[in-house]
């Protein structure tokens, strides 16, 4: 079973993977990491990978037109390479890492609402194979969005902030369901409770005091005519009482502790006092 931070990195890594890289003239494709500035790519994007110079940081004459621009990380910031880039005309800029194979997710402070193309990063790997096409001319290739896997920032903001709280919520509904489960199974069935004798209260002077007839629930005198049931243990209570105590508190008996749900001849029934 998954932690909830296993939860969390599994969605990051599948909502910042929006987009695909297809080489056309070889049908290579390579997986990229949107930045989260900038405009997020909605349709495909054709154009012309060719390796920008000087890790574009600084704005160069258009290669070509039509062209996506290939650039090395490092030297300036991610924003500050895809505005070189745009001056420069390009379409879409992807940034990769030549030196070590992991992600990253390109981030931006201040204002980047100046920023018109999308960018994506690619790791040392889809970067080394992208340089390898580009050697001798432009290639063309073709940038996919992946609309099924896409989370916006705002999707995994929501996500990191309730997943707490659902896992606190599921815990405490399993613990409910659990007591739950474990009362229900302390009780009685209502049916079987019914099904036990009962018979109308008849004061007899047999020469016992009459303090010792009452109920052993509400510890009140049992009056002529009063409703009494008598429990497999031989133990008599008001109806009222001892039905509610066998249906809603425990099924055994309140005096000896006799299970009424076990049959008689797996229990030995403890005789009155």
């Amino acid at each position: 079973m998954f932690s909830s931070g296993h939860l969390l990195c599994h969605l990051l890594l599948i909502g910042s993977i929006q987009a695909s890289i297809v080489v056309l003239s070889s049908n290579d494709t390579y997986l990229d990491r949107s930045a989260l500035f900038g405009p997020t790519l909605t349709n495909d994007l054709y154009g012309h990978l060719m390796a920008s110079s000087q890790y574009g940081c600084e704005p160069q004459a258009p290669p070509t037109t039509d062209w996506i621009a290939l650039v090395e990380r490092g030297h300036c910031s991610f924003a500050d390479k895809v505005r070189a880039m745009q001056q420069s005309q390009a379409k879409a800029v992807i940034i990769g890492d030549p030196d070590f194979n992991h992600w990253l997710t390109m981030v931006a402070t201040g204002d980047t609402s100046d920023i018109k193309i999308a960018s994506f990063f690619v790791a040392q790997y889809q970067f080394r194979a992208l340089q390898l096409h580009t050697l001798n001319q432009p290639v063309l290739i073709q940038l996919t969005p992946n609309d099924e896997n896409r989370w916006s920032f705002t999707d995994l903001m929501i996500v990191i902030v309730l997943s707490p709280s659902m896992m606190m919520m599921m815990l405490f509904f399993g613990l409910k369901c659990r007591t739950y489960q474990r009362r229900q199974k302390e009780r009685a069935p209502c049916q079987l409770v019914s099904s036990l004798p009962s018979r109308p209260y008849r004061h007899e002077k047999l020469g016992h005091q009459e303090d010792d007839d009452e109920c052993a629930i509400c510890l009140e005198a049992y009056h002529e005519d009063d409703w009494i049931r008598t429990l497999p243990c031989r133990h008599e209570f008001h109806v009222n009482c001892v039905d509610t105590w066998l249906t809603t508190r425990k099924k055994f008996c309140p005096i000896c502790k006799y299970n009424i749900c076990r049959p008689i001849n797996e229990q030995t029934p403890l005789l009155p006092c």
